[in-house]
């Protein structure tokens, strides 16, 4: 099941920014992939624990008490919304390439000169920059980067696999191109994972607000997403395996740290303003699983992560309407994948939706990146931004800028037609 009109016009209330900006222009917003909307919810909790819960953790008065009930609640929000079986497996970061460093770090202990870690061109610079550094250090042996099908620029598995050996200590991959919006087979990966007894993190920064993370389903080690991705403030978390902790040596400044505790992990007193944010979230993606009189009357559902789970089902399915509508047109106008003067880059068969999310990377023959973008948003009101978008596609195919739009399940089908006619228009220039 998916959004009727009606259902999305009161998704759209719950983000105040969503028709307009805060100078009153009107605007269709899709630099979603850069950073999402900020859920009203999220941001008024968020405020109320900066005002209310400002003093700090390990206290015995009631602002201090607040403060750690408020982190409590938000990894276990955190922990409903991956399915992880703890919120001891949640921990916090200031953001998601922090997050990569510090977790490289910490497995320090696991490498040598023979070992190597296995990446691939779909990645975000930050999900390999690590492994580059240790292997100019010496640290490792190498990194080995699995090449795409350049066609659709999914990433190549088969090839993949057989860059990893006993010797790989880490397959750091995404579950979604940052850039070309492709999916990766996480699952898949997990067995290749499990034969040759790798660590496996999943940068889930772009999946997050697109599709179900399941973590239990994907078999991962890590799963890295940034708050401000998925409706929430600046900040960010990673799912740890028990496994995984046995294999860290963090750096951290308790002397009493230890694997479960917060702070084994996580450097500094934390900001109470990102998981009470995250809390509204969570409960905003559960509550999507019910029906509209339900939702509009702010209903929660009894179970959180069943819900969760429902919610990111029917957004997934909402999605898929939007690519079907982006890559094959409406009845005003063609899609993407036909549009003339459009390069499109990943993939644009819309028989295949359910291996790619809702964002679109593209060049015009005629009209520079530059050019475009200005136009589409002086001409037409469209975010849309173009240049480099820190991922290794971009070195993959010798092209340093595209432009790029990303839909989340508050666009509407009537912003898509926009959109096209906009695209449609700037080709014709």
């Amino acid at each position: 099941m998916s959004f009727d009109e009606n259902f999305v016009k009161e998704i759209r209330k719950r983000f105040p920014r969503i028709e307009k900006d805060f100078t009153g222009r009107k605007r269709i917003f899709v630099d979603n992939g850069a950073g999402s909307l900020v859920l009203g919810d999220a941001a008024k909790t968020e405020s109320k624990s900066r005002i209310d819960y400002s003093a700090n953790t390990d206290a015995l008065y009631n602002e201090s008490k607040a403060n750690e009930n408020i982190l409590l609640k938000g990894r276990r929000a955190v922990a409903d919304l991956l399915d992880a079986p703890s919120e001891l497996n949640i921990y916090q970061g200031e953001s998601a390439s922090d997050l990569f460093f510090r977790i490289s770090y910490a497995l320090r202990g696991i490498f040598d000169r023979d070992s190597n870690v296995v990446s691939s061109y779909a990645e975000h610079f930050a999900n390999v920059s690590p492994y580059l550094e240790m292997k100019r250090s010496n640290k490792i042996s190498e990194l080995r980067l699995a090449k795409l099908n350049r066609e659709d620029g999914t990433v190549d598995l088969d090839h993949l696999a057989s860059l990893v050996n006993r010797r790989t200590k880490v397959i750091a991959i995404t579950a979604e191109s940052n850039l070309l919006g492709n999916k990766v087979n996480i699952p898949e990966l997990s067995k290749v994972a499990v034969e040759n007894d790798s660590l496996l993190l999943v940068d889930g920064v772009h999946f997050a607000p697109q599709g179900y993370s399941d973590i239990k389903s994907m078999g991962c080690d890590f799963f890295v997403f940034s708050a401000y991705k998925i409706f929430g403030p600046r900040g960010s978390f990673t799912y740890i395996s028990d496994r995984a902790l046995d294999s860290m040596r963090p750096f951290y400044v308790d002397r009493e740290a230890m694997p479960g505790a917060s702070s084994y992990f996580e450097i500094g007193t934390r900001d109470q303003g990102i998981f009470s944010a995250m809390s509204s979230v969570v409960d905003y993606i559960s509550s999507l699983s019910l029906d509209l009189t339900r939702f509009k009357k702010r209903k929660l559902p009894k179970n959180r992560r069943n819900g969760v789970r429902k919610g990111m089902e029917r957004i997934e399915n909402y999605h898929k309407e939007l690519s079907r509508l982006i890559l094959d047109g409406t009845e005003e106008t063609e899609g993407l994948a036909s549009m003339k003067n459009v390069i499109l880059y990943g993939i644009s068969d819309s028989k295949r939706l359910s291996e790619r999310g809702t964002t679109f990377s593209f060049n015009f023959k005629n009209v520079t990146d530059k050019k475009a973008e200005e136009i589409y948003w002086k001409k037409f009101g469209i975010t849309t931004v173009g240049g480099s978008h820190w991922n290794l596609s971009h070195d993959y195919y010798s092209n340093p800028s595209m432009l790029r739009v990303t839909f989340l399940h508050y666009n509407s089908l009537a912003e898509v037609e926009q959109f096209l006619r906009a695209t449609k228009w700037i080709s014709t220039k």
